[in-house]
């Protein structure tokens, strides 16, 4: 019996997921479970999916929801119906690089203490190119994980952590419900940053996660303009700080929908600022990528006035510089 499940959350992803599935069988350790989660895809999406493994022979599992209900309906689900120790989610338009798995495993069962074990990502534009930038975050050592989790700090991990499901089910997994109705699904903004976070908890009986400083995914990033997801993102982030704060408090958490009716409109400014200087941060890299330097530099000026800490956060979590 295998001890990890794979698990890939595809909705609409036929322009990318067989360069994906090539990855996958691809991966220098192969005894593990692969289970796709199809969120209710309307392309050629899981055609291509039996078509792939025809040519490729592999074991494989396809479970098909009844309705689209978002990404963390579908983690939620993956987690619930895996069989294993260890789960792994790879998102459909990504490129695990091939000692991904083997790496990642092999630290985990190293330790017993240990929940989840991560590692360093690097950027690829659509088309599968390298970009600058990446994402550079998580500790790299027990002490420095349990130092941040005791400092009640956020956990930020990227999507190709292989995580211990027991442990996950056990702080609730996904979050789901508390959310209100409407056009913004909170639920799938930072569901993974909430899960971590709560696992964070744990440290105070020595578990903790930790990060392999090392190259081993491929994350496709788009450039896209302003928008109210990065609103919706940030409000996320301060609702899973002000649980985070309370459960260490023994106090009882608040549901999403009652935290939103708590946010004044002073904050809510503050949250629209911080958006808006993340989009001339983000921007502003890319102009400077298309040798556009003095718009660029203008950007990431304006990115520089408007939030200053947002900008050294950025840099220390995704270029790989102050690593």
């Amino acid at each position: 019996m295998n001890n990890i499940t794979l698990v890939i959350c595809a909705y609409n992803c036929e322009k990318y997921i067989e360069e994906t599935l090539s990855c996958i069988i691809n991966q220098t350790f192969q005894n593990f479970d692969l289970l796709i989660i199809n969120d209710c895809s309307t392309d050629t999406t899981i055609q291509l999916i039996h078509e792939f493994f025809k040519k490729n022979p592999r074991h494989y599992d396809i479970l098909t929801l009844v309705e689209n209900e978002g990404i963390a309906n579908a983690r939620q689900v993956g987690l619930q119906e895996a069989k294993t120790k260890y789960l792994l989610f790879v998102d459909s338009d990504d490129l695990p690089h091939p000692t991904l798995i083997e790496k990642q495993f092999t630290k985990i069962i190293s330790d017993e203490h240990i929940m989840a074990v991560s590692s360093w990502s690097q950027f690829i534009d659509l088309q599968g190119k390298r970009i600058r930038g990446g994402l550079f975050v998580g500790s790299v050592t027990k002490g420095e994980f349990l130092s941040l989790a005791s400092k009640e700090k956020l956990v930020f991990l990227p999507v190709q952590t292989l995580f211990n499901r027991e442990t996950a089910l056990k702080v609730g997994g996904y979050r789901l419900d508390g959310f209100p109705l409407g056009n913004v699904r909170y639920r799938d903004f930072c569901e993974d940053l909430d899960l971590w976070t709560r696992m964070s908890d744990l440290y105070k009986e020595e578990k903790y996660i930790i990060t392999i400083p090392e190259v081993l995914y491929s994350y496709r990033k788009s450039n896209t303009g302003l928008s109210s997801n990065a609103v919706s993102m940030s409000l996320k982030m301060k609702y899973v700080k002000q649980n985070l704060k309370l459960r260490r408090k023994d106090q009882k958490e608040l549901t999403f929908s009652n935290f939103l009716k708590s946010v004044s409109e002073e904050e809510l400014d503050d949250i629209r600022k911080s958006a808006k200087a993340g989009y001339y941060l983000r921007n502003g890299f890319f102009l400077l990528k298309e040798y556009k330097i003095l718009k660029g530099i203008y950007y990431l000026l304006k990115a520089i006035t408007m939030n200053p800490k947002q900008f050294y956060q950025k840099i220390k979590a995704n270029s790989g510089i102050l690593k």
